[in-house]
């Protein structure tokens, strides 16, 4: 049994004004620390570009695997489909995640992806606020395809999709994205990266549930 992970980076960034995903931080490029936090946890990676698919490709080392989501300006929803369809065929699970969250830990994946192996749907809490990745078995797949415009999952959880099985983790990261330039300015703290149960605010604001973009 192979859970992987869909790590989706096609996103505009309007609010950021740039690729937010190749911002330097802490001398890498901000997706190049949510890629690693998924490699320290053991897990295969398929990377979905879109708006800015050329800086993404060039701050990413040779060799990760990338899917391209040509019609990624029709909302999030089109770069989970392309992520969904790229994905190995030997993946019974895929966890998705978010290119702009690079404080979520190695152990939150980790866990997510060990409960993934025996529920149909999974989503992590921290202090009982749901965050991010969910993730989904693959017999679940052709409902997320369904999804069109900017939504994720979460309007379908109790309805065409199960209720997600609650993962609880101590890591505050699955509710931490990075939207604007005050967002970007508070990760670039010498601690950010180090400490993120001590950062004095929440960047961005939560996304929902098995929403990405």
């Amino acid at each position: 049994m192979t859970i992987g992970v869909i790590l989706l980076a096609a996103g505009r960034a309007r609010r950021m004004g740039h690729s937010k995903l190749t911002a330097l931080v802490d001398g890498q490029p901000l997706i190049a620390h949510s890629l690693a936090a998924i490699t320290a946890a053991g897990l295969p990676c398929l990377i979905v570009t879109g708006a800015h698919a050329d800086a993404v490709h060039a701050a990413l080392r040779p060799g990760i695997a990338t899917t391209h989501a040509p019609d990624h300006a029709d909302g999030q929803s089109a770069s989970l489909r392309a992520g969904l369809a790229a994905a190995p065929d030997q993946w019974t699970g895929a966890l998705i995640a978010l290119g702009d969250m690079p404080l979520i830990q190695p152990a939150t994946y980790a866990a997510l992806a060990t409960a993934l192996a025996a529920a149909s749907a999974v989503i992590p809490s921290y202090q009982g606020r749901p965050g991010n990745p969910a993730g989904f078995r693959r017999p679940l797949w052709p409902i997320l395809m369904t999804l069109t415009g900017d939504r994720g999952a979460r309007p379908l959880f109790g309805t065409t999709l199960p209720h997600p099985l609650d993962i609880p983790v101590n890591d505050p990261g699955i509710l931490h994205d990075i939207d604007t330039p005050a967002d970007l300015a508070d990760l670039t703290r010498p601690d950010a990266l180090r400490s993120p149960a001590t950062a004095p605010r929440t960047p961005g604001s939560p996304r929902s549930p098995g929403r990405s973009r």
